[in-house]
Protein backbone atom coordinates (compact mmCIF):
# COMPACT_ATOMS: atom_id res chain seq x y z
CA UNK A 1 0.00 0.00 0.00
CA UNK A 2 3.07 2.37 0.47
CA UNK A 3 4.40 1.63 -2.10
CA UNK A 4 1.36 2.69 -4.09
CA UNK A 5 0.95 5.67 -2.23
CA UNK A 6 4.37 6.90 -3.31
CA UNK A 7 4.25 6.02 -6.44
CA UNK A 8 1.42 8.95 -7.13
CA UNK A 9 3.75 11.58 -5.31
CA UNK A 10 1.29 11.32 -2.52
CA UNK A 11 2.36 12.20 1.00
CA UNK A 12 2.51 9.35 3.56
CA UNK A 13 1.88 10.24 6.85
CA UNK A 14 3.39 9.60 9.87
CA UNK A 15 0.81 8.59 12.17
CA UNK A 16 -0.31 5.56 9.48
CA UNK A 17 3.35 4.33 8.81
CA UNK A 18 3.41 3.77 12.89
CA UNK A 19 -0.02 2.05 12.87
CA UNK A 20 1.15 0.10 10.30
CA UNK A 21 4.39 -0.88 10.82
CA UNK A 22 3.25 -1.94 14.90
CA UNK A 23 0.29 -3.96 12.87
CA UNK A 24 3.00 -6.04 11.05
CA UNK A 25 5.32 -6.23 13.80
CA UNK A 26 2.84 -7.47 15.53
CA UNK A 27 0.85 -10.20 12.84
CA UNK A 28 4.68 -11.32 12.82
CA UNK A 29 5.47 -11.98 16.45
CA UNK A 30 2.05 -14.18 16.78
CA UNK A 31 3.37 -16.83 14.06
CA UNK A 32 6.57 -17.75 15.96
CA UNK A 33 7.61 -19.40 19.23
CA UNK A 34 9.52 -16.52 20.62
CA UNK A 35 7.50 -15.28 24.05
CA UNK A 36 6.57 -11.68 22.91
CA UNK A 37 6.41 -10.46 26.39
CA UNK A 38 10.43 -10.92 26.73
CA UNK A 39 10.97 -9.68 23.28
CA UNK A 40 11.23 -5.56 22.44
CA UNK A 41 12.01 -4.30 18.91
CA UNK A 42 14.76 -1.10 19.37
CA UNK A 43 15.38 0.89 15.89
CA UNK A 44 18.10 3.23 15.14
CA UNK A 45 18.50 5.65 12.06
CA UNK A 46 21.52 4.63 9.62
CA UNK A 47 22.67 7.17 7.00
CA UNK A 48 22.49 5.53 3.25
CA UNK A 49 23.52 6.87 -0.37
CA UNK A 50 20.51 9.75 -0.68
CA UNK A 51 18.85 9.71 2.97
CA UNK A 52 18.58 7.46 5.65
CA UNK A 53 16.96 4.47 6.67
CA UNK A 54 15.09 3.54 10.05
CA UNK A 55 16.77 -0.36 10.88
CA UNK A 56 14.70 -2.12 13.44
CA UNK A 57 15.59 -5.44 15.20
CA UNK A 58 13.79 -7.67 17.59
CA UNK A 59 15.80 -8.39 20.88
CA UNK A 60 15.21 -10.00 24.31
CA UNK A 61 14.29 -7.67 26.99
CA UNK A 62 16.15 -9.98 29.57
CA UNK A 63 19.39 -10.59 28.60
CA UNK A 64 19.76 -14.25 29.62
CA UNK A 65 20.48 -15.40 25.59
CA UNK A 66 23.75 -13.94 24.28
CA UNK A 67 21.80 -14.24 20.59
CA UNK A 68 19.34 -12.11 21.84
CA UNK A 69 20.74 -8.98 22.48
CA UNK A 70 22.79 -6.52 20.48
CA UNK A 71 26.00 -6.31 21.27
CA UNK A 72 28.88 -3.27 21.67
CA UNK A 73 31.20 -4.77 18.94
CA UNK A 74 27.99 -5.36 16.42
CA UNK A 75 27.42 -1.50 16.87
CA UNK A 76 31.35 -0.56 15.95
CA UNK A 77 31.30 -2.96 13.69
CA UNK A 78 28.16 -1.14 11.72
CA UNK A 79 29.78 1.78 11.91
CA UNK A 80 32.78 0.57 10.54
CA UNK A 81 31.14 -0.53 7.54
CA UNK A 82 29.33 2.35 6.96
CA UNK A 83 32.43 4.32 6.69
CA UNK A 84 34.33 1.60 4.33
CA UNK A 85 31.35 0.20 2.08
CA UNK A 86 34.01 0.20 -1.04
CA UNK A 87 35.23 -2.67 0.94
CA UNK A 88 32.28 -4.74 0.32
CA UNK A 89 31.33 -3.27 -3.05
CA UNK A 90 30.42 -6.36 -5.35
CA UNK A 91 31.59 -9.18 -2.62
CA UNK A 92 30.04 -12.00 -1.46
CA UNK A 93 29.71 -11.49 2.33
CA UNK A 94 29.17 -13.83 5.30
CA UNK A 95 28.85 -13.01 8.97
CA UNK A 96 29.39 -15.21 11.37
CA UNK A 97 27.27 -14.69 15.01
CA UNK A 98 25.55 -12.77 13.66
CA UNK A 99 22.53 -12.64 16.14
CA UNK A 100 19.75 -10.12 15.92
CA UNK A 101 21.71 -9.36 12.92
CA UNK A 102 21.90 -5.89 13.24
CA UNK A 103 25.55 -5.43 11.66
CA UNK A 104 24.37 -7.39 8.25
CA UNK A 105 21.14 -5.55 7.95
CA UNK A 106 22.82 -2.18 7.99
CA UNK A 107 25.24 -3.52 5.76
CA UNK A 108 22.78 -4.73 3.26
CA UNK A 109 20.90 -1.23 4.11
CA UNK A 110 24.01 0.77 2.89
CA UNK A 111 26.14 -1.57 0.39
CA UNK A 112 25.84 -3.14 -3.05
CA UNK A 113 27.43 -6.27 -2.49
CA UNK A 114 26.64 -9.43 -4.39
CA UNK A 115 24.82 -11.41 -1.62
CA UNK A 116 24.88 -11.03 2.19
CA UNK A 117 24.63 -14.15 4.37
CA UNK A 118 24.00 -14.15 7.77
CA UNK A 119 24.58 -17.12 10.38
CA UNK A 120 24.28 -18.65 13.48
CA UNK A 121 23.32 -21.47 15.02
CA UNK A 122 20.75 -21.92 18.17
CA UNK A 123 17.09 -22.80 17.02
CA UNK A 124 15.63 -19.54 18.54
CA UNK A 125 18.15 -16.89 17.68
CA UNK A 126 17.57 -18.14 14.24
CA UNK A 127 14.22 -18.36 14.37
CA UNK A 128 14.94 -14.53 15.60
CA UNK A 129 17.50 -13.60 12.78
CA UNK A 130 14.90 -14.67 10.15
CA UNK A 131 12.47 -12.54 11.70
CA UNK A 132 14.50 -9.25 12.05
CA UNK A 133 15.92 -9.60 8.14
CA UNK A 134 12.49 -10.09 6.83
CA UNK A 135 11.00 -6.93 8.95
CA UNK A 136 13.72 -4.88 7.12
CA UNK A 137 14.08 -6.32 3.81
CA UNK A 138 12.22 -3.93 2.09
CA UNK A 139 15.20 -1.32 3.24
CA UNK A 140 17.69 -3.94 1.42
CA UNK A 141 20.13 -2.66 -1.63
CA UNK A 142 21.24 -6.24 -2.40
CA UNK A 143 19.96 -9.79 -2.07
CA UNK A 144 20.51 -11.35 1.30
CA UNK A 145 20.00 -14.54 2.91
CA UNK A 146 19.73 -16.37 6.29
CA UNK A 147 21.58 -19.42 7.06
CA UNK A 148 22.55 -21.94 9.86
CA UNK A 149 26.10 -22.26 10.38
CA UNK A 150 27.71 -24.81 12.51
CA UNK A 151 31.85 -23.18 12.93
CA UNK A 152 32.85 -27.04 14.01
CA UNK A 153 31.49 -28.49 10.47
CA UNK A 154 31.36 -25.85 8.20
CA UNK A 155 33.25 -25.68 4.86
CA UNK A 156 32.62 -23.08 1.98
CA UNK A 157 31.03 -24.24 -1.36
CA UNK A 158 33.56 -25.64 -3.79
CA UNK A 159 31.68 -23.24 -6.37
CA UNK A 160 33.71 -19.89 -6.74
CA UNK A 161 30.71 -17.83 -7.67
CA UNK A 162 29.00 -18.77 -4.43
CA UNK A 163 31.87 -19.07 -1.90
CA UNK A 164 32.23 -15.69 0.46
CA UNK A 165 34.95 -12.93 -0.09
CA UNK A 166 34.55 -11.17 3.14
CA UNK A 167 33.90 -13.00 6.66
CA UNK A 168 32.49 -10.39 9.36
CA UNK A 169 32.11 -10.87 12.94
CA UNK A 170 30.97 -8.67 16.01
CA UNK A 171 31.45 -9.72 19.83
CA UNK A 172 32.81 -13.40 19.24
CA UNK A 173 35.97 -13.57 20.48
CA UNK A 174 34.70 -14.18 24.29
CA UNK A 175 35.00 -17.79 24.87
CA UNK A 176 38.06 -19.79 24.85
CA UNK A 177 36.11 -23.23 24.33
CA UNK A 178 34.49 -21.49 20.79
CA UNK A 179 38.36 -20.71 19.22
CA UNK A 180 38.95 -24.12 18.20
CA UNK A 181 35.61 -24.37 15.83
CA UNK A 182 36.55 -20.59 15.30
CA UNK A 183 39.70 -21.13 13.84
CA UNK A 184 37.87 -24.01 11.91
CA UNK A 185 35.76 -21.64 9.91
CA UNK A 186 38.77 -19.20 9.54
CA UNK A 187 40.80 -22.07 7.90
CA UNK A 188 38.12 -23.09 5.64
CA UNK A 189 37.45 -19.65 4.44
CA UNK A 190 40.81 -18.56 4.56
CA UNK A 191 41.66 -21.91 2.46
CA UNK A 192 45.57 -21.67 0.66
CA UNK A 193 44.73 -17.26 0.07
CA UNK A 194 47.99 -16.23 -1.11
CA UNK A 195 46.87 -13.04 -2.21
CA UNK A 196 45.06 -10.99 -4.30
CA UNK A 197 44.62 -10.65 -7.93
CA UNK A 198 42.46 -8.13 -10.40
CA UNK A 199 39.88 -11.14 -10.62
CA UNK A 200 40.05 -12.85 -7.26
CA UNK A 201 40.17 -10.34 -4.46
CA UNK A 202 42.36 -11.55 -1.47
CA UNK A 203 39.66 -13.28 1.25
CA UNK A 204 39.57 -11.17 4.42
CA UNK A 205 37.61 -11.62 8.12
CA UNK A 206 36.71 -8.34 9.60
CA UNK A 207 36.41 -8.86 13.28
CA UNK A 208 35.28 -6.61 15.76
CA UNK A 209 35.84 -7.45 19.54
CA UNK A 210 35.31 -6.04 22.86
CA UNK A 211 37.81 -7.03 24.95
CA UNK A 212 36.67 -7.79 28.33
CA UNK A 213 39.33 -10.26 29.35
CA UNK A 214 42.90 -9.72 28.44
CA UNK A 215 43.93 -13.12 29.04
CA UNK A 216 41.31 -14.16 26.75
CA UNK A 217 42.00 -11.92 23.62
CA UNK A 218 45.51 -13.05 23.82
CA UNK A 219 44.70 -16.86 23.28
CA UNK A 220 42.80 -15.86 20.47
CA UNK A 221 46.14 -14.42 19.47
CA UNK A 222 47.73 -17.18 19.98
CA UNK A 223 45.39 -19.15 18.12
CA UNK A 224 45.38 -17.39 15.13
CA UNK A 225 50.02 -17.57 15.40
CA UNK A 226 49.46 -21.07 15.28
CA UNK A 227 47.14 -21.54 12.52
CA UNK A 228 49.48 -18.78 10.45
CA UNK A 229 46.41 -15.76 10.15
CA UNK A 230 47.79 -13.03 9.94
CA UNK A 231 45.92 -10.18 12.64
CA UNK A 232 46.26 -6.78 12.16
CA UNK A 233 44.58 -4.16 14.73
CA UNK A 234 42.92 -1.22 12.23
CA UNK A 235 41.19 0.08 14.63
CA UNK A 236 42.85 3.38 14.57
CA UNK A 237 42.67 4.32 11.16
CA UNK A 238 39.38 2.64 11.11
CA UNK A 239 38.23 4.99 13.94
CA UNK A 240 39.47 8.15 11.98
CA UNK A 241 37.46 7.13 9.03
CA UNK A 242 34.68 6.65 10.62
CA UNK A 243 34.21 10.35 12.68
CA UNK A 244 31.58 10.98 15.33
CA UNK A 245 29.47 8.65 16.47
CA UNK A 246 26.51 6.76 14.80
CA UNK A 247 24.92 4.75 17.62
CA UNK A 248 25.10 5.32 21.28
CA UNK A 249 27.00 2.15 23.11
CA UNK A 250 28.90 1.61 25.93
CA UNK A 251 32.81 0.30 26.05
CA UNK A 252 33.49 1.74 22.68
CA UNK A 253 36.99 2.51 24.00
CA UNK A 254 37.57 -1.39 24.25
CA UNK A 255 36.69 -2.55 21.25
CA UNK A 256 39.55 -3.25 18.77
CA UNK A 257 38.85 -4.23 14.99
CA UNK A 258 40.91 -6.37 12.86
CA UNK A 259 41.61 -7.63 9.67
CA UNK A 260 42.18 -11.57 9.36
CA UNK A 261 43.99 -12.82 6.02
CA UNK A 262 46.42 -16.42 5.22
CA UNK A 263 49.77 -16.11 6.05
CA UNK A 264 51.65 -16.21 2.85
CA UNK A 265 54.49 -18.97 2.75
CA UNK A 266 57.36 -19.06 3.97
CA UNK A 267 56.43 -16.13 6.06
CA UNK A 268 55.43 -15.93 9.66
CA UNK A 269 51.94 -15.16 10.91
CA UNK A 270 51.80 -11.27 11.33
CA UNK A 271 50.22 -9.64 14.96
CA UNK A 272 50.60 -6.12 13.77
CA UNK A 273 48.75 -4.40 17.09
CA UNK A 274 47.73 -0.40 16.39
CA UNK A 275 47.66 1.48 19.63
CA UNK A 276 45.23 3.98 20.36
Amino acid sequence: MLTEIEAVNAEVDDALVEALMEFVLNAKMADDSLNAEAMHHVSYTVPSADSSVVVTCRVASVFNEVGLKLWEAGWLLAEYVIAHKSEFRDRKVLELGAGVGFTGIVLACVCRSSRVVLTDYAPNVMQNLRYNVEINANKFICPVEVQTLDWETWQPTDQEDERPDVLLAGDCVYDVDAFPPMMHVLQSFLGNDKGSTDQHPQRIAIFAATIRNQKTFQTFLDQLAAHRIDYVDITVPSLEKMGPHLFSYPNRDQIRICRLSRTILGEPASTERNKS
